[in-house]
């Protein structure tokens, strides 16, 4: 395995269960919870559905297999979050979905080739900022990823919930 992949490989394994740990014990209610009084923050429904956006596109993208432009998804770059419970999935299916997907992820990992790292974005607006698979992998796999549950654990904070492990 290259030391790109290696890399990537350890954080995808580490968020998958760092994302697993921030949410597997709310309850119902708090997945839209917001703590602060008149301020709406990204709460766990809307993180989750958005991440569940990008994990298919890193399989995608790893298989060399085609995909939708996320831009205009329903819970992508630019959707808004919602206080209203009818615009998600119950948390309990969002994580069962977040965790195939993740799995779905590291196993394209694990069973690319270096050479995929190296191909040209396929979405043409990405590419001028993430010219290679590579370059946009670190992007959805590491950065991206690990900004939301950043997100989730000072949400959990804010919630009054304790920390999880890392």
């Amino acid at each position: 395995m290259n030391p790109l992949t290696h890399a990537i490989l350890i954080t995808w394994r580490r968020n998958g269960g760092y994302g697993r740990r921030l949410v597997e014990d709310l309850s119902r209610d708090q997945w839209l919870g917001q703590p602060v009084p008149g301020r709406v923050m990204n709460h766990p429904a809307w993180i989750v559905s958005h991440l569940n956006v990008y994990a298919p596109i890193a399989s995608a993208m790893l298989r060399r297999k085609p995909f939708a432009d996320p831009f205009d998804a329903r819970y992508g770059q630019q959707s808004k979050v919602s206080l209203d419970a009818s615009e998600y999935r119950p948390g309990e299916e969002l994580l069962a979905e977040y965790s195939r997907l993740h799995d779905e992820a590291l196993a394209a990992l694990e069973a690319s080739d270096a050479e995929v790292l190296a191909e040209a974005n396929p979405l043409d607006r990405w590419r001028a900022v993430h010219p290679t698979v590579g370059d946009m992998l670190v992007t959805l796999m590491v950065k991206h990823e690990s900004g939301h549950l950043g997100q989730l654990s000072a949400w959990r904070r804010a919630m009054g919930l304790p920390p999880v492990a890392v």
